[in-house]
């Protein structure tokens, strides 16, 4: 049998049958409280749901991207491995990884440490996918020296749509960080091995995004941190320690980066802003 209550009669039961009153409404109460509970967790998955469905298919509109997926180089010799600790080196300061050396010391972050990359950047693990926030942690706590991490980032990179589903990163993720942060961001168009080393050696940092060669067999974002006296390039590969220890060709750099020319793609130089 099924009964169907009314506030009236609720009403009349709290002031003249507690108990009774407390025996009809505890189911109610209950209910609601796991509710409440939950509540954080599904604004959280309603959050990332209406991203996915709404947000992103308006900027897939506009923007392509080379998709983006952690994966081993196509090409594994290239880089020549620095022993010179004078040149770089990675070391660790106040529990932050450090490459020294280049335009600045960079603090190091590897998408796969067990730290985050099994969190998620949209639907997606940090691990796989995460290349792009990695970078953008790299570069936004080297430059601006605000503390930050790959799944912190991801996490705002997921909420504000620079996240591609299944594919990494929007290209328009560098921009969107720099302008966020406070960083000066110039699309580097078509340039020479010659302006690339004239550029890092000045003191700018670049965001490349690579095809497949030396530094994935897909589409993969890293750090260009500066040059050494030779004039090689030194990196930051969010999925290699060894590759970001490695002086590298600048026509290699040049001509594995992405053929895509979406949202300034392959190359982007930063530099602190003017004001600071």
């Amino acid at each position: 049998m099924v009964c169907c209550i009314g506030g009236a009669e609720l009403a009349v039961a709290y002031w003249l049958d507690r108990p009774v009153f407390d025996k009809l409404t505890k189911p109610v109460i209950q209910k609601a409280e796991q509710l409440w509970q939950r509540g954080g967790e599904v604004i959280a998955a309603g959050r990332f749901w209406l991203t996915d469905k709404f947000a992103q298919p308006a900027l897939m509109e506009q923007e392509t991207v080379d998709p983006q997926k952690a994966s081993e180089p196509m090409l594994s010799d290239g880089g020549e491995a620095i022993t010179d600790p004078s040149v770089t080196e990675l070391t660790i300061k106040d529990g932050q990884e450090l490459l020294t050396g280049g335009s600045i010391s960079v603090a190091y972050f590897a998408q796969s440490d067990s730290a985050w990359k099994d969190k998620s950047y949209g639907n997606d693990p940090i691990g796989s996918y995460g290349c792009g926030p990695t970078v953008m942690a790299m570069a936004v706590q080297s430059m601006t020296g605000t503390k930050t991490d790959p799944e912190k980032m991801a996490a705002w990179c997921a909420v504000h749509g620079y996240w591609a589903p299944q594919s990494g990163s929007y290209h328009s993720i560098v921009q969107g960080v720099a302008d966020a942060f406070g960083l000066e961001c110039d699309p580097a168009g078509t340039l020479s091995a010659d302006e690339l080393r004239l550029q890092l050696s000045g003191g700018r940092i670049a965001v490349a995004l690579m095809k497949a060669g030396h530094f994935t067999s897909g589409g993969h974002f890293i750090l260009l941190r500066g040059t050494t006296v030779e004039g090689k390039i030194l990196v930051a590969d969010p999925n290699s320690r060894a590759r970001s220890l490695a002086a590298w060709d600048a026509q290699t750099i040049i001509d594995e980066l992405s053929d895509s020319r979406s949202a300034g793609a392959p190359l982007w130089f930063l530099s602190k802003s003017v004001q600071d």
